[in-house]
């Protein structure tokens, strides 16, 4: 017997099928479905793409892969639309259905698990948030209907886009990597005095959502005396990596490590020799000591180019296996404050930004562009930074959370209006240094004590999407970055 019932809520609804089978797409499938309730008062109807979908009765938002899902693949056919074949990519199509001409399909589909997750965070954000003809639609049914016919891919052009952080000031690292997650990013770097107990639980966390963790510790930096032309000293750093990473590091789940040595520094030579070779020394040192054990470990140099400047070509020397990690190399997106000009550098102005950007990129055979933008949040140095011990990452109550997040608005406040006002100088740095054809890309911006698992800011959430594609025509970023969706508990 069928029971019949009168639905509350009477018209044509809309309904989700799926595909998921990986973590990275259930977490999709979970941001499909806060997009799609988020707009109707009816509970979404949830189901494997599975069967048959002829004569379905409501309008159908359609999640997968082609090499998944057969009727994602049927609907590329049909439609004659192609998904791109790069990493993460993903095809964002609307058209009346195929199988019933009377209603619609919305398809996000993905080249690969972390393409679907993207190709939901681009329709949420982009396409269903800003992009319908009624600016009032957003929280009723209007921003699912109003959505025209269309086509378009997406391919992220920047291949690691991600955070940067001392990992204490992640307040909650579920909330943290989801908003990660939802801004399209891969990649997380976390410094620590000592790496937090439940390590293992927060790279699974982030694994599951699609992004690597990267464990940054010291080599040398912030030790009092430290000398990097004293052979001396190299050897403490030495066995105190070694010893380190084989006592905290090597037995927990990480995708590489990062560290920084003594070149936070304006100064560019130590005892008559450039900084630069002092510090590259240092890393070749200890890095191929650490290889030798460890062949296939991830190293990440940090490095100031404040200590470095026209020295740059030092670097050339560096072992192949270290990639180097650039900060502080002029105004926005390097400086802290994001503006066009910075008092006192040689790189204080946005054409020398570029120029020097372009050295970087080209150097080592063009091996790589990575680095730690800024411009948002950072540590509070002078009124409570101090040194730590273990701890547990990023386990504080909702409602300190909320509270911090009121202390720091004003900050985030400031760097939205400075963004909105001056990120075509960072959009221009990436096109100019993407010019140089780097073979590896990874931009990790610097936020710290920002409570990203709290609130999107729309600085970060413009910084993500100008990531995703420097080299799009970038207009829309503003509106964009104040997306309600971003503004989505």
């Amino acid at each position: 017997m069928e029971t019949a019932y009168t639905p509350r809520w009477p018209g044509i609804r809309w309904a989700i099928r799926h595909a998921a089978a990986s973590p990275i797409e259930r977490f999709a499938l979970a941001e499909a479905q806060r997009l799609v309730q988020r707009q109707v008062p009816y509970l979404v109807r949830v189901e494997a793409a599975a069967e048959d979908p002829a004569g379905h009765a409501d309008h159908l938002l359609l999640l997968g892969t082609p090499a998944a899902s057969p009727r994602v693949r049927e609907l590329c056919e049909r439609w004659n639309l192609t998904v791109p074949e790069a990493p993460g990519s993903y095809l964002l199509a609307c058209r009346p259905s195929p199988w019933n001409p009377g209603r619609t399909v919305l398809l996000a589909a993905g080249r690969d698990a972390a393409g679907v997750l993207y190709g939901v965070e681009d329709l949420a954000a982009r396409v269903v948030g800003i992009g319908t003809a009624d600016p009032k639609a957003w929280g009723s049914q209007r921003a699912l209907d109003g959505v025209a016919p269309f086509a378009n891919a997406g391919t992220p052009r920047i291949g690691r886009r991600g955070i940067w952080s001392w990992g204490y000031v992640v307040y909650d690292h579920r909330r943290f990597i989801d908003a990660m997650a939802r801004l399209r990013m891969n990649a997380l770097t976390l410094w620590n005095d000592v790496p937090p107990e439940n390590a293992a639980d927060v790279v699974a966390h982030a694994r599951d959502r699609g992004i690597e963790v990267v464990w940054g510790f010291h080599w040398g930096w912030g030790i009092g005396g430290f000398d990097l032309a004293d052979p001396d000293h190299v050897a403490w750093v030495r066995r105190t990596v070694l010893d380190t990473y084989e006592r905290t590091y090597a037995g927990i789940p990480h995708d590489g490590i990062y560290f920084q040595t003594a070149t936070e520094v304006r100064d560019t030579l130590s005892g008559g020799v450039p900084i630069a070779r002092l510090a590259r020394n240092l890393a070749n040192d200890v890095g191929r000591a650490l290889l030798e054990r460890h062949p296939d470990l991830r190293i990440q140099f940090g490095l100031h180019a404040t200590s470095v400047l026209d020295h740059c070509g030092e670097l050339e020397e560096l072992d192949p296996r270290i990639s180097i990690v650039w900060e502080d190399a002029g105004v926005i997106p390097w400086s802290y404050v994001p503006a066009s000009e910075l008092s006192g550098s040689p790189l204080g102005t946005v054409d020398a930004t570029i120029a020097y950007g372009r050295r970087l990129a080209a150097l080592r055979g063009r091996a790589e562009l990575a680095m730690v933008a800024k411009g948002f949040t950072a540590l509070r140095w002078d009124t409570e930074f101090e040194h730590h011990g273990p701890f547990l990452l990023g386990e504080r109550s909702p409602a300190w959370i909320r509270r911090r997040l009121a202390e720091r608005r004003p900050i985030w406040d400031r760097a939205d209006g400075l963004w909105m006002s001056n990120w075509p100088h960072a959009s221009r740095f990436f096109r100019e240094a993407l010019a140089e054809g780097p073979r590896s890309t990874d931009v990790r911006a610097l936020v710290e004590d920002g409570l990203l698992e709290e609130r999107i800011a729309p600085s970060i959430a413009l910084f993500a999407n100008l990531l995703w594609d420097p080299l799009a025509d970038g207009r829309d970023l503003p509106a964009l970055a104040h997306s309600p969706w971003y503004a989505e508990d």
